[in-house]
């Protein structure tokens, strides 16, 4: 890069000066960048070519592949894929609903146990009471054997003999 000189102006340089200075050096290395382009593709254009011959070669394999994959059984495939889909949501479908019908068996359960619960209370309960009245029967009875003695007993006192 050439050494630029610059003139004073009166509060600094020239306006001119530093505008060609600016323009040359992006002219030279405008060429500069056009010239090492040039090389670059200049030195790579057999890899080029090379490697276009590849891609195109791909791009014909690639196609043949499609063209195989079009005639395959493919659609079977994506039909098993959704009957496996389908069985899976039935089967998650079922889980859920033996879970809702377990949590109501639970809660039936639970409800004719409570009610068996009070039911054997009240039972107890009558029981207890059918108890004392049947005590009370018998002391009612041993009492009516005792007076029936005592009348039996008062009878033979006053016989004659």
């Amino acid at each position: 890069m050439a050494a630029q000189n610059f003139r004073s102006a009166f509060n600094g340089f020239n306006r001119q000066d530093v505008v060609r200075y600016i323009e040359y050096l992006n002219n030279h290395y405008t060429a500069q960048i056009e010239q090492l382009n040039n090389q670059l593709q200049n030195a790579n254009y057999p890899a080029n070519a090379e490697l276009q011959a590849k891609l195109d070669a791909a791009l014909e394999k690639c196609a043949k592949l499609e063209a195989q994959l079009a005639g395959s059984p493919i659609g079977s495939t994506e039909q098993e894929l959704e009957a496996y889909r389908r069985a899976e949501r039935a089967e998650r479908i079922a889980q859920e609903r033996a879970q809702q019908v377990c949590t109501q068996a639970n809660a039936i359960l639970a409800d004719t146990t409570a009610k068996a619960e009070a039911a054997t209370a009240q039972i107890a309960q009558l029981a207890q009471q059918a108890n004392a009245q049947l005590q009370a029967y018998q002391d009612a009875i041993a009492g009516t054997q005792a007076l029936f003695q005592e009348a039996v007993d008062g009878l033979y006192a006053i016989r004659p003999e």
